[in-house]
């Protein structure tokens, strides 16, 4: 049986702990750290521990250095918002929990760390120990199906998954052709769709006690990026833009489309190299498709799906006025991205997952980013902003190999992801999660007696 040590979860506050009560149910023991405030309230199976009673002066050896070098959200947050910020502060607070993590693992003998995304600071450090005690990790994300599939990696998520990236290994999955075009955006069992999903008012309210946590010294901040009044306005578009209505929209007869993502999402600040703002993207891929007008006498226009998180936080009103004289830019604030895709063109993207949704409709897809779809055959990744004209002159005029993105979107659906609702509370994706978590660990567990007769344990 194994050890499972529990960091932070996601806005589904009871999704760790669910997972952690089937596992228990199979013999393993887990355990939970929790870091803020509002966590306290929260009931579990698990044994818990609050993580800032528990951390002292002491300090893990580690340089600053090396551990500004992690890939810490909050430290790349910084860096792009205040380039010659210095962590100095922040980096001993580091130290100090990795530290009491190291302790505790040690002490009760921890096999295996989940996380859920791993950009955190105490998911990066508690990665890091992991490394260095040779302990297995398991991260979560939101499925690429979404809503109805969640990912779970043994290496880490987006770009970091372990997916492989050859493809000859998609040339030989057999794709079951009744199974594949009913379910790749459906769910098969009507369970996952069923459950409570946690209210904004809920959250929101989770989300001022953990303010007033971090303000009277409770425990540290933990996302420096989002201030209380930024949490407020968040919450209060979000509920607004819920109940605005779609777009009415003048197709035009050619267009690219252009959705955009969160600019301090993970995928943007550790996944794309050359682009780190939505303005920037637009205009590299205005710059490529006048090229390429130019070059073929043709009238493309560029249609901009906003992100709807993004929308609850910026409404992108200076980039509107910027372009709002410019007829070949479309900006869609709300609308189904389905048909959006359908008379497009091409999609050009960073590595958002409407990509995916492209390639289940044969679209060509350009990625300017790291992407796990940035697989020779499926998807045209441009190395740089600077080919994009190039890229999508080249990409125009080739054939689409729908097989091929069969193969790879059929073993990411139903081999690599698992089904289930990271927003819905229900029993089907629990029993979901922990049937491929223990059949995992008990192959595991046998290739290590096949290869090591008598294991012995080494931290």
């Amino acid at each position: 049986m194994a050890n499972y040590l529990f960091l932070r979860g996601n806005r589904n506050r009871y999704f760790f702990h669910d997972i952690a009560t089937g596992l228990m149910q199979y013999g393993h023991q887990c355990y939970q750290f929790r870091f803020e405030l509002g966590e306290r309230f929260l009931q579990t199976s698990m044994k818990t521990r609050f993580a800032p009673t528990y951390v002292s002066k002491k300090e893990y050896p580690i340089s600053d250095e090396e551990l500004s070098r992690l890939d810490i959200y909050q430290i790349r947050y910084q860096q792009i918002k205040n380039k010659h910020v210095k962590n100095t502060k922040s980096l001993c607070l580091y130290k100090r929990y990795m530290w009491m993590l190291d302790q505790f693992i040690e002490k009760n003998q921890i096999d295996i760390i989940c996380f859920f995304n791993g950009h955190h600071w105490l998911d990066q450090i508690a990665m890091y120990i992991a490394k260095k005690r040779q302990i297995e990790i398991r991260v979560f994300e939101e499925g690429h199906f979404r809503p109805y599939t969640i990912t779970y990696d043994r290496q880490g998520v987006n770009a970091y998954a372990s997916i492989p990236r050859e493809r000859a290994f998609y040339q030989h999955v057999k794709v079951d052709r009744e199974r594949y075009p009913e379910y790749v955006f459906k769910p098969e069992s009507c369970l996952v769709q069923q459950g409570k999903k946690d209210s904004l008012s809920k959250l929101a309210l989770i989300k001022t006690v953990n303010h007033i946590g971090s303000l009277l010294g409770i425990h540290p901040k933990l996302y420096e990026h989002s201030s209380f009044l930024e949490s407020v306005r968040y919450f209060w578009n979000k509920r607004r833009f819920a109940k605005r209505g779609e777009d009415d929209i003048d197709w035009p007869k050619e267009y690219i489309l252009l959705p955009f993502q969160v600019e301090h999402d993970t995928q943007i600040l550790f996944h794309s190299p050359h682009i780190s703002t939505m303005e920037e993207l637009l205009e590299r891929t205005l710059m490529a498709v006048r090229e390429v007008i130019e070059r073929e006498n043709r009238h493309i226009h560029v249609m901009v799906k906003e992100h709807p998180e993004e929308h609850a936080r910026n409404a992108y009103l200076d980039l509107k006025q910027k372009y709002k004289q410019d007829e070949q830019v479309i900006f869609v604030t709300k609308h189904e991205v389905e048909p959006l895709i359908e008379k497009a063109l091409a999609i050009i993207t960073i590595n958002s997952t409407v990509g995916i949704e492209a390639l289940s409709q044969y679209k060509h897809v350009i990625t300017l980013g790291e992407a796990l779809y940035n697989i020779e055959g499926i998807a045209h990744h441009c190395p740089h902003p600077s080919h994009l004209a190039e890229t999508l002159a080249t990409v125009l005029k080739q054939e689409i190999n729908q097989e091929l993105i069969d193969q790879f979107l059929y073993y990411l659906r139903f081999i690599y992801q698992i089904e289930g609702s990271i927003h819905l509370r229900n029993r089907e994706t629990t029993h979901h999660i922990v049937s491929r978590m223990v059949s995992e660990q008990r192959r595991i567990q046998n290739e290590s007696y096949r290869h090591y007769p008598s294991p012995i344990r080494v931290h």
